[in-house]
């Protein structure tokens, strides 16, 4: 029988039977896991007094399983993994030919020296963060997808203990998360995901039917990790921003250095509200304080106090990094590979409205796609060791840099950035959209905005208003104007990023709020015709792994 354990994130994969591995503690909880669904399955073949199929899952499985985790244990706790495997080679004897309640209680038993082993091995902190429950719920899945594929044919189980697997390996997954805490809308979502998937399993449904439902339930898992990537997408612009604002404080211009660490700040703070709130009101407020805060703190003062403030800043990014983000998720390299991406990304809007004809015309936007590419590569250097073409990145990079320094044409500053992006794409999968994906997210962002407002809830829908423009509609603008579109591409831009945001903060009545989204979508179908006349180059250039409507981070701001 397969014990196949899916990777998780970047962690390895276990695809035959029997099959050792050197892993990681991330990997021995995924193991731990697939040992609690093959407890689920004992225990309710023993409920249907199936002596057989209740041996199978108590008794070969396992072993396989534990197998695979040894390597781990022993150098862990020697003693520890002579406990994991007199208790899992015991569990067939102690379940077998003895009453109910004396199966449950050897089952009990190995359960409670599963959690020993993750406490000891993945310990608390790990197996507690959200992203880390995530990543094994979906692992759960991806081998339930495999089990039922070899289980059914033809709307017949020909393989029962399989089925077994597949089924309880779903149980599993949504008892992790159900312990996620997450909102009623999104655990309802969840919930009603599950319940078409179990309902697959009971009609015996197609492995390809079977398939498709559980992915759109483990992209509905992905969306909860990426609105967290988007986050962090915000704390990476502001560290650019602050970036800026040091390289303007050192040439003494004070102008420049208000601009960055005033109005985009705010901005982004926007974007972020909701989720702070949500992770810890207290962090909220210090968050919003520090930049409110932060022109007045780094103007007519001295350079070092300044840098004092930009500092205090600097660590309150980190704290929300934290608190929001987790530490799991934070550190994956596919986390920080998407983050790299949506800099990129955004550099290249900035750089396109900035110069034209080898002159800056907008000397805030340069250095904003400047240093968000300096904030890219720094990301790139904690991670190149897990990074294959980091150093043809790095030569990309240096030619980056010269294009921006010869004030070269905003379509070879995009090409060359094309290929930074397109190593990432590569080493993440991701897939390429079109420019009409950034008007389909800011219709569903701006229907979502409408809706929160008209229940009052406007931290949300100032959030969604802004993540429309920010993270969508100002990928737009540099297209547009390239069609000659510059007078559209500024009346929606003022509907959107100044009058509706405005109108939302300002509390105007709901019908008054609903009418101005009415009208951007009005202009919204304008520009879904005019788009797809954009060059096929450029869509290259332009496109992102945009496939939820966050964007994993991609935002730009003036």
């Amino acid at each position: 029988m397969k014990t196949a354990l899916v990777a998780v994130g970047v962690l390895a994969v276990l695809a035959a039977h029997g099959q050792a591995w050197s892993q990681t503690p991330a990997d021995l909880a995924g193991l731990l896991e697939e040992a609690l669904g093959h407890f689920k399955a004992l225990e309710d073949n023993l409920d249907e007094n199936n002596a057989e199929l209740a041996l199978i899952h108590a008794t070969h499985p396992i072993a396989e399983l534990y197998d695979s985790m040894k390597p781990q244990l022993v150098a862990s706790d020697p003693a520890l993994d002579r406990r994991v495997q007199a208790m899992l080679d015991g569990l067939g004897d102690r379940t077998a030919n003895v009453s109910r309640a004396q199966a449950q209680a050897a089952i009990d038993d190995a359960k409670e020296v599963v959690e020993i082993a993750r406490m000891t091995v993945v310990g608390a902190e790990l197996s507690a963060d959200p992203a880390f429950k995530i990543d094994l719920a979906k692992g759960l899945l991806e081998t339930s997808i495999a089990e039922y594929g070899e289980a059914v044919e033809n709307g017949t189980i020909t393989n029962m203990p399989e089925f077994q697997d597949g089924s309880a390996f779903v149980w599993r997954a949504q008892q992790i998360t159900d312990t996620l805490g997450l909102a009623q809308r999104t655990a309802s979502g969840l919930s009603g995901a599950y319940d078409d998937v179990n309902s697959a399993y009971d009609r015996r449904d197609d492995p390809a039917a079977v398939e498709s439902a559980t992915r759109d339930l483990m992209a509905m898992l992905d969306s909860i990790n990426d609105e967290k990537v988007g986050f962090a997408g915000s704390l990476e612009e502001a560290l650019g921003h602050f970036k800026a604002l040091e390289d303007n404080l050192d040439e003494n211009n004070a102008e420049l250095a208000l601009i960055h660490a005033t109005h985009p700040i705010a901005e982004l703070y926007d974007s972020m509200k909701p989720q702070l709130v949500a992770s810890d009101p207290a962090l909220d407020r210090r968050v919003q304080a520090m930049l409110d805060g932060l022109g007045d703190r780094t103007a007519n003062v001295s350079r070092a106090q300044a840098q004092a403030a930009i500092d205090d800043a600097k660590e309150v990014v980190e704290i929300a990094r934290t608190a929001v983000v987790g530490d799991y998720l934070s550190q994956k390299t596919d986390t920080q590979l998407a983050l790299m991406r949506g800099l990129l990304e955004t550099s290249v809007a900035e750089y396109g409205e900035a110069v034209e004809n080898g002159t800056i015309t907008n000397m805030p936007e340069f250095q904003d796609g400047s240093a968000f590419v300096w904030r890219a590569q720094q990301i790139l250097d904690q991670i190149r060791g897990d990074v294959d073409s980091a150093q043809a990145m790095d030569s990309a990079f240096s030619q980056l840099g010269s294009a921006y320094d010869r004030r070269v044409a905003p379509s070879e500053v995009a090409g060359i950035t094309a290929r930074i992006t397109g190593s990432i794409d590569e080493a993440i999968g991701s897939e390429q959209t079109d420019l009409l994906t950034y008007v389909d997210n800011i219709r569903d962002l701006l229907e979502q905005a409408r809706s929160e407002y008209s229940q009052g809830n406007t931290d949300m829908a100032l959030s969604l208003a802004t993540r429309a423009y920010l993270d969508n509609y100002e990928f737009l603008e540099a297209p547009l104007i390239e069609l000659g579109e510059r007078e559209m591409m500024e009346e929606v831009e003022v509907m959107l990023r100044e009058d509706l945001r405005s109108m939302i903060r300002s509390g105007e009545p709901a019908d008054r709020v609903s009418g101005q989204i009415d009208d951007i979508l009005s202009r919204m179908d304008g520009i879904a015709r005019v788009v797809p006349e954009f060059g096929a180059v450029a869509l290259v250039v332009m496109a992102s792994a945009i496939a939820v409507v966050i964007g994993l981070g991609a935002r730009r701001v003036l």
